[in-house]
């Protein structure tokens, strides 16, 4: 919102305050300051001036030499534009003026000057010179003369004075969404008066009893309005012989400072009592709103599926059942807190009006205003909350201005109320709870005083203080907390001292964080760079990457932004995919990425304590290219494969400690991936990964040059299996490394076809030898000489002691018993 210092000034006097200063202050109070704008004249010293004569200048043909009259004075100006002449009303630079340069608009200012032998006094200004040229318009080349602009000219008035050319300073402040009040003058003031120690003055509306009439009139209220969920509160007052014109100027300058353009005193006047008061107002020409019948229901409801309204910005809208109408005997005329419709609109000829002021719920606002794509000053105020005294007191005020500035009647005034104004909230302020939260005591007296000056009432109740939270403040100030908070925004959180706790206690990781931050730095460890994906998909990206997608499972947004966006993902790989397509289309085609987060399911009914929803922590990543390789590491026709991926899986499930839980059976259960380059993740026989290749024909749908690898884990599923084996407690981040020196010896066997890698390892890790490091396959041969049965492997077994060097003797046991092992275990054959 921007706020005008100078329509500030009339309710709390901030002449002598730095335009700096107070905004610094309203950004500490929490009111953050976006931006500060100065407006008005950038030239200083010019006058008006008349010109009285003209003659050639002696010594130039282009020049001439013009008597200015000042009204005080006569001086000779030396001036070279073709359209001076006499009896002309110019804008006139005295010596030490501040005009502007035409070629850059710097300004400069001016000083004596001699032109061709004569002495030129001052300057006579065109419209660039005095940066004017966007706001006043001009055919003629050369000096700008303002006969017409200026039809009674005072000779010697200040430029900007004669021009109306006000001085000011524009605050851009960004109001938080619970503060609905910081979206007014009055809002704003009554905090500054606060912060500042000074005064506010309120403005005052129509005092007269209206509410007990009875008058006839021909609008009448529909039951309609009764509606809570559309509208709490409803006002509506006939004014009659009411002048259409221009707003006066005060009023149309401070709604532009305001950033609203000004259109005539009737419409103007609901655009500046919502600026001044946060209380959107809509008026009606009674006439059109009438129609040819002889009398008007007003109503308030849901607009109906596929019903059509034309809006003030002569823009067609199809409603749906989100959008919330003003009828007209049941005829949509407007959207509620939104915006006016085009046949009931305020014309130039409009003496008759009927002024709407109402409580329209802030979500209500919100999504009539999203089902339209439409987004207004009356329906950010809506949002934010608008509240049932003040919406009175902004409909009395703009009752007042119509019959102050456009000499109105009023007729009648209908209301309507579906709930009832809530009851003042009491809330204690204990002292003692005031010194433990801001660490510093502060006195009754000085908490009573702060929150005095912005509008609560307050009652000493022994230690204690009772503080009534007005009306206004009433949907962000529910509890203690929040007085605090307002008597150290007000007190100044630059003046808060720190001070250290007086017990410290050191914060421990539950194993759950701790498992889930070493997660993060296996994968970055491992070469894998973290994304971070939204949470939201949609059908589109859902059926160009082939990931099946449970319905029965499926969490909807009934509110979403997009139609990208319309489902909770199921899992992350989707979104993960489209990352790759971006970096393959930008020419990077090693992509290695990996995302720990949430995935959701639909597993019952949404209560009160209950969501329905499942939330999964999962972990996912995708690999492209030679990820491997950098400008210092190339390695020419090297492609990630299988076997790549794998390993980031092998890499992450040994640090853990629970590589000998995991078996790879291949699947295909996934249509997304790689019919025989596929492999589930099972533990205990259950399924709790995938690791594989995308789908060729999913590949080319993305139109992803190479082939991508990637995994999924359930990780919820896999603490769940550490925290039952104690594994998690025995993993740890750090290795020892060993000073010693490692041993490696081959082996190559023949074994049935049917004994996998994971069950060889699987059982030389069984022998919880220490100094058995490694036992890694680096060869396999089937064929002649093989039986068709059985297959040739071999393997490289790695040993080393941390606490010594292995001697010959101890290197041949171990290779022994591993030997001994693996034949027991499954008959192998040595070669």
């Amino acid at each position: 919102m921007k706020v005008s210092l100078n329509w500030l000034n009339d309710y709390v006097n901030v002449q002598d305050v730095d335009p700096k200063d107070l905004a610094e202050r309203l950004t500490y109070a929490g009111l953050e300051v976006d931006g500060i704008e100065s407006i008005g004249a950038r030239f200083r010293g010019v006058i008006v001036a008349k010109i009285v004569q003209v003659d050639k200048h002696p010594n130039a043909d282009r020049l001439n030499l013009v008597t200015v009259d000042t009204g005080r004075e006569k001086n000779q100006v030396v001036c070279g534009a073709p359209n001076v002449r006499p009896d002309s009303i110019i804008a006139y630079a005295t010596l030490g003026a501040t005009v502007l340069n035409r070629k850059d608009g710097s300004e400069f200012i001016l000083g004596p000057a001699t032109i061709r032998g004569v002495e030129s006094c001052g300057m006579i200004c065109s419209l660039d010179e005095l940066g004017l040229s966007e706001s006043y318009t001009f055919d003629e080349d050369g000096i700008w003369i303002l006969n017409d602009t200026l039809p009674s000219p005072s000779l010697g008035q200040p430029l900007e004075e004669a021009l109306g050319l006000e001085a000011d300073v524009i605050l851009d402040t960004a109001p938080t969404a619970n503060r609905g009040d910081w979206m007014s003058m009055l809002g704003v003031a009554r905090d500054v008066a606060a912060l500042l120690d000074k005064p506010l003055h309120v403005p005052q509306g129509y005092q007269g009893d209206y509410l007990s009439g009875d008058a006839p009139t021909e609008v009448s209220l529909s039951d309609s309005v009764s509606e809570d969920a559309v509208c709490q509160f409803y006002a509506g007052a006939v004014l009659e012989g009411a002048q259409n014109q221009s707003a006066p100027d005060w009023m149309v300058k401070r709604l532009e400072a305001a950033g609203v353009r000004s259109i005539d005193v009737l419409v103007d006047i609901t655009n500046y009592v919502m600026l001044e008061m946060g209380q959107p107002l809509h008026a009606f020409d009674l006439d059109y709103l009438l129609g040819d019948a002889d009398s008007a229901t007003v109503g308030v409801r849901r607009a109906e599926p596929s019903e059509a309204l034309t809006t003030l910005d002569e823009e067609v809208y199809e409603l749906t059942e989100q959008a919330v109408v003003i009828t007209r005997n049941n005829d949509a005329v407007a959207l509620a807190g939104v915006m006016g419709g085009a046949s009931t609109r305020i014309l130039e000829n409009t003496s008759r009006i009927f002024l709407e002021a109402a409580v329209f719920p802030s979500a209500t606002t919100r999504k009539s205003a999203k089902s339209v794509g439409i987004r207004t000053e009356s329906s950010a105020r809506f949002e934010r909350g608008v509240e049932r005294m003040n919406c009175e007191k902004a409909f009395r005020r703009a009752i007042g201005l119509y019959q102050e500035l456009a000499g109105a009647r009023l007729i009648d005034v209908k209301t309507a109320q579906t709930v009832e104004p809530p009851q003042p909230q009491v809330i204690t302020l204990r002292p003692e709870r005031v010194e433990a939260v801001l660490a510093q005591p502060v006195s009754v007296d000085e908490s009573q005083s702060i929150l005095e000056k912005l509008g609560f009432s307050v009652e000493v109740s022994g230690d204690a203080l009772c503080v009534t939270v007005p009306s206004f403040r009433a949907m962000d100030v529910t509890r203690e907390i929040d007085l605090i908070e307002e008597v150290a925004r007000i007190k100044g959180y630059e003046a808060t001292v720190p001070v250290l706790p007086t017990h410290t206690q050191t914060v421990m990781r539950s194993p759950r964080r701790q498992f889930v931050a070493r997660l993060h730095q296996v994968m970055r460890g491992a070469g894998l760079n973290e994304a971070m994906t939204n949470s939201l998909i949609g059908p589109q990206l859902l059926a160009k990457t082939g990931f099946a997608h449970d319905e029965a499972l499926e969490v909807a947004v009934t509110n979403s932004h997009s139609p990208e966006h319309t489902l909770m993902r199921q899992s992350l790989l989707p979104n993960l995919l489209e990352m790759v397509q971006l970096n393959m289309a930008q020419g990077n085609e090693r992509v290695a990425l990996y995302e720990l987060g949430r995935t959701y399911f639909k597993r019952g009914k949404t209560t009160d304590k209950n969501t329905g929803v499942v939330e999964k922590l999962t972990l996912s990543g995708v690999i492209s290219g030679d990820w491997l390789a950098s400008e210092w590491t190339p390695r020419a026709g090297v492609m990630t494969d299988f076997y790549d991926v794998k390993g980031v899986i092998e890499t992450l499930v040994n640090h853990f400690g629970f590589s000998d839980s995991v078996k790879y059976e291949a699947t295909d259960a996934f249509p997304h991936l790689h019919l025989g380059k596929t492999a589930a993740l099972i533990t205990q026989k259950k399924s709790w990964g995938v690791v594989g290749q995308l789908n060729p024909l999913y590949q080319e749908k993305l139109k992803l040059k190479l082939p991508v690898f990637l995994f999924e884990l359930d990780v919820d599923q896999w603490f769940k299996w550490l925290k039952q084996t104690n594994v998690l407690a025995n993993a740890s981040v750090e290795q020892v490394i060993s000073p010693y020196q490692s041993v490696t010896r081959d082996m190559a066997f023949v074994a049935n076809k049917n004994v996998s890698h994971a069950e060889l390892v699987a059982t030389v890790n069984a022998l919880n030898e220490t100094d058995i490091v490694g036992f890694d396959v680096f060869d396999e041969y089937q064929g002649k000489g093989i039986p068709e049965d059985s297959r040739s492997l071999a393997y490289r077994l790695t040993l080393q002691s941390k606490e010594k060097t292995l001697t010959d003797l101890q290197i041949e046991d171990l290779v022994a018993k591993v030997k001994h092992a693996l034949s027991h275990q499954f008959s192998v054959q040595y070669r």
